[in-house]
């Protein structure tokens, strides 16, 4: 009877407002538009929460100045539960009537007035909010901060993008962070010029924040400019993440083998050695193959750091196999223990790269490997990127290091990870290292792996 009574409740709400013929006969105008409201009030006021909701849901369809406006004024009466779903009903209505209460309703004692205030405030503000918001965000954390961003990347007006930019010069730094970061979500047209310069501001925040967001609205037709302002960039840590944002651009261009073009045009007159290492760990970064001369004569540099600039851009981020001799020259014959260290590290990540070279070259290659690693920790990096290669040869070559006391735990994993790999083509191969790992290991989940790929042989 109670569920009976709610239904007619709301049927008679919505069809009064609606206006359908024959339902609340005298009800129309100013009276009927009063009588929906009072309904709806009543609903609010109530302790039951489905007729809170109920009424909530009504409210989002109901038209109207005048609804907006008792609703705005039952606000601040309402228990938190139900101001947060009216606030969430008001900004689903659009009706700007609404925002001085919901701005008043984003100062709230309770978190999560403020969250659904906020995020209201996006959909019912303007131009004059972009302040507020900003300032919400960088001062606040978690949910409400959340919340203040996305009231901030959603709010409407053709004077919005460009009030953002024109703002930023005169707010503290945090704040200026907040609206870069809104200038990337909301994609603002025209705004490259103005991250180039926040890109250099004082602010370290606001530095890294510009090239998060050039990172993403940036251009190809940008490079030029975005290689400036990272050789303007002098911090060390910075130029990093400036090389990042160059790189993630380059990449944006659909040729490959000019994606670096921007980067080779300045390097020949670039002469400061930290910008000249900057720019050849970000030769390593893009990738182009057109790069690849201009890395290996930067190998022979009489300046260490252009050296170690070259041997990180072949080492760590080049994404092909083809400089495996240079690095192996490097770990071979260089004077310097950082250099040998990070050529073979390189050295090893690029034999484990797509290739066209013979299984058993690629693991003669992992045994000089092995023998130019000098302690423990290298060797193992051998055999986990031993692991990747799968034929016979390397199988053999993992099994070979299970009874070695200080590698045997990567032995065992390569060889478990290789027998996966090639247990169809060679079954009693695997079955006799796969009887030793289990036979020696201490590892339970190796033993369990090893007994998984036994179990697929057929007897």
């Amino acid at each position: 009877m109670v569920q009976e009574s709610k239904r007619f409740f709301f049927l008679l709400i919505a069809a009064v407002a609606v206006g359908l013929p024959g339902v609340g006969a005298g009800m129309a105008g100013d009276s009927g538009a009063k009588e929906v409201i009072d309904m709806v009030i009543d609903a609010l006021k109530s302790n039951d929460p489905q007729m809170q909701s109920g009424a909530i849901a009504i409210v989002r369809d109901i038209p109207g100045p005048e609804v907006t406006k008792a609703l705005v004024q039952e606000l601040p009466k309402l228990p938190a539960t139900g101001q947060v779903q009216l606030l969430s009903a008001l900004g689903d209505r659009g009706d700007a009537t609404a925002l001085p209460a919901v701005l008043e309703a984003a100062k709230s004692q309770d978190e999560s007035v403020r969250v659904a205030a906020l995020r209201a405030i996006g959909q019912l503000g303007n131009a004059s909010n972009i302040s507020p918001l900003a300032e919400h965000a960088a001062a606040s954390k978690g949910a409400e901060q959340k919340a203040a961003r996305e009231g901030l990347y959603r709010l409407r007006g053709s004077d919005v993008d460009a009030a953002i930019l024109t703002s930023l010069p005169s707010v503290a730094p945090g704040v200026k962070a907040e609206l870069i970061g809104a200038i990337g979500e909301r994609n603002i047209a025209g705004a490259i010029e103005t991250l180039l310069k926040t890109g250099k501001d004082e602010d370290r925040k606001v530095r890294l924040e510009s090239f998060r967001v050039l990172k993403i609205i940036a251009k190809p037709e940008d490079m030029p400019a975005l290689v400036n302002l990272l050789l303007e960039t002098r911090n060390e840590a910075d130029r990093g993440e400036a090389e990042k944002m160059v790189a993630a651009v380059a990449h944006k261009i659909t040729d490959k083998n000019r994606q670096a073009a921007a980067v080779q045009a300045v390097l020949p007159n670039v002469k400061d050695v930290p910008a000249r290492a900057s720019l050849l760990r970000l030769l390593g970064r893009i990738g182009d193959g057109g790069s690849l001369p201009t890395l290996r004569a930067a190998l022979s540099s009489r300046e260490a750091e252009i050296q170690d600039a070259a041997i990180r851009a072949l080492s760590e981020y080049w994404p092909t196999a083809e400089p495996v001799p240079d690095l192996l020259k490097v770990a071979q014959t260089s004077e310097s223990r950082v250099h040998k260290v990070l050529a073979l590290r390189g050295f090893v990540r690029l034999l484990g790269l797509e290739s066209d070279r013979p299984a058993e070259q690629t693991i003669d290659l992992y045994k000089k490997a092995m023998d130019l690693a000098g302690d423990a920790t290298e060797k193992k990096r051998v055999l986990s990127g031993l692991a990747s290669t799968k034929s016979l040869a390397a199988l053999n070559m993992a099994a070979g290091y299970l009874d070695d006391l200080a590698l045997h735990l990567e032995a065992e994993s390569a060889a478990v990870r290789i027998a996966q790999a090639i247990v169809g083509t060679q079954p009693q191969r695997v079955k006799e290292v796969l009887h030793k790992v289990i036979a020696g290991t201490k590892n339970d989940t190796i033993r369990e792996q090893a007994q998984q790929v036994i179990s697929q042989i057929k007897p």
